[in-house]
């Protein structure tokens, strides 16, 4: 496993691999959302139904243009944004039907304020996949030694740096019932 910037933790991620990356609480398991290949190899990896859509994590307003009606946010969302919220909003059309939930066609989104996130979602210009790096069913990883042990065999890049100061991953709101589903 290399460990390294970001970028060239993008470059991997145009080839259509996997990555590893700290954010605000965890380890992150990252790729890119539009490609379906990418996003089953890590359902896979973590031993989670290809069925249960992944959150994406962005960087800015303008990486939801093409994920949601950008108008119909609502000022909780904004104000929670960047930060430690992930908001479950209608997708657009153009989002694939594997990013989306089957039955509410609903997208979970997380606008950052880690460094390292922020900086791969603007240095790959759209939005990344974002889910902690774990084995579903076991518990998220803070080490990265312990990270690299767990997935040193099909993960080939984990970009190096801190993670941030939350001790559990990001609360999951539903944006139309304001419902916390985590």
């Amino acid at each position: 496993m290399i460990i390294g910037g970001v970028d060239e933790a993008v470059k991997f991620l145009n080839k259509g691999e996997l990555i590893g990356y700290p954010t605000e609480a965890v380890y992150g398991l990252g790729c890119d959302p539009w490609n379906k290949e990418s996003v089953n190899k890590i359902s896979k990896l973590k031993g989670r139904s290809p069925d249960k859509p992944f959150l994406m994590v962005i960087s800015s307003k303008d990486q939801l243009e093409d994920l949601v009606d950008v108008s119909s946010l609502t000022d909780k969302v904004w104000k929670s944004w960047p930060g430690h919220t992930t908001w479950l909003i209608k997708a657009k059309d153009s989002v694939p039907s594997w990013m989306k939930d089957k039955r509410t066609g609903k997208v979970g989104i997380r606008m950052s304020e880690h460094p390292v996130v922020v900086d791969l979602c603007n240095l790959f210009k759209k939005p990344l996949i974002s889910t902690s790096a774990n084995i579903s069913g076991k518990s998220e990883i803070k080490d990265p030694l312990l990270f690299k042990k767990t997935f040193m065999t099909e993960i080939k890049y984990l970009v190096d740096g801190r993670l941030g100061n939350y001790e559990k991953t990001s609360i999951i709101v539903d944006m139309e019932s304001e419902q916390k589903i985590r």
